[in-house]
């Protein structure tokens, strides 16, 4: 016989699954929309390396929505991706092949790296994660011979993903979604894992998690570790778009716009660095707003939310939606 709480658990798995999958089918459908709807060539640039940069809040969100750290220096990873596929290039490498070096050297780097510094944690964990990024920009800037120094690589053969020239506004959008509504997938099975509900446990309470035999310290250095090559693979996208790299990549302003974006769409929805990319992207376009002016707006909308919505824009959807409810329940019980 079935318990009631057992039946009420499907239903609620259930109920997200089909959610989840609704979700990936509406973006399919938004992304094959846009994609062929607009002739656009800025617009459907601009969407390319939306999804890009939607990518890296991706990863952003694996530490902070995921073990509840706040990675200062996940630009780092997201400089490994970008040198890597240019010097790759510059040396005769196809993209895709340029690609994989920077994966593969984003997971040792994070390896390595989250080793030393996740002994660390709260803001002393974040001020050393940002340390290591103005190391990584030095040294970008002094090694001339291979980073090209101040000045960065440029100058890039015809960048292309087999066939596919990544030249073309088309192609370039369609290839950043695909890439970016795959990491979605992944992250939402690792969500769904034992690997995600260690990692959540660890978020609410990690004194408590290792009481229950949570191997804290190893989780935290896989979440690390995972959350590097979706910064990596950011990183090499944007290479298409810029056709530059310099040590810029490295500044951690980069690392503060993909937090502000996570933070906007919130944390615990696995979408939510997306929606927030968008916005991040689409109100300067459509209002046309100078930098600094871009500045205060998105820094009063941050203190806004985290004083009244520390979730995000999700977390008042689903106020709005629960009152919407109530409402609707009240009314129809009358």
């Amino acid at each position: 016989m079935t318990s009631p709480g057992r039946d009420v658990t499907g239903a609620r798995t259930s109920g997200r699954t089909f959610r989840e999958v609704l979700y990936c089918v509406a973006t399919v459908a938004a992304i094959a929309l846009l994609g062929y709807s607009s002739s656009d060539a800025y617009v459907l640039t601009l969407a390319g390396y939306t999804c890009a940069f939607a990518l890296f809040a991706l990863s952003i969100n694996v530490i902070l929505g995921g073990i509840g750290e706040v990675p200062l220096g996940q630009c780092l990873f997201f400089g490994i991706g970008s040198y890597s596929a240019a010097i790759g290039m510059k040396h005769g490498l196809p993209f895709e092949v340029a690609s994989l070096v920077a994966i593969v050297a984003s997971l040792v780097a994070a390896a390595v790296i989250g080793a030393i510094t996740l002994r660390l944690t709260g803001a002393y964990f974040s001020i050393v994660s940002w340390g290591l990024t103005g190391v990584a920009m030095v040294a970008a800037t002094n090694l001339d011979q291979i980073t090209g120094g101040p000045l960065g690589l440029f100058g890039f053969p015809p960048i292309t993903i087999g066939p596919l020239q990544l030249s073309d506004p088309r192609i370039y959008f369609f290839a950043s979604a695909v890439i970016l509504l795959a990491a979605i997938l992944v992250l939402v099975a690792v969500r769904r894992s034992p690997f995600g509900a260690a990692m959540e446990s660890i978020r609410q309470n990690r004194h408590l998690a290792r009481s229950l035999g949570v191997d804290v310290t190893g989780i935290r250095l896989k979440a690390f570790v995972l959350s590097a090559p979706f910064a990596a693979i950011a990183g090499c996208l944007c290479v298409p778009y810029s056709q530059i790299v310099t040590p810029e990549v490295f500044n951690v302003g980069n690392t503060v716009d993909g937090l502000l974006m996570v933070l906007l769409g919130g944390s615990q929805l696995i979408v939510g660095p997306i929606i927030g990319a968008v916005i991040f992207t689409l109100i300067p376009q459509v209002l046309d707003l100078d930098p600094n002016v871009r500045i205060l707006v998105f820094s009063a909308i941050i203190i806004l939310i985290m004083v009244f919505a520390p979730g995000g824009l999700y977390q008042l959807a689903n106020a709005v939606y629960g009152r919407w409810g109530k409402e609707s329940g009240a009314e129809s019980s009358r």
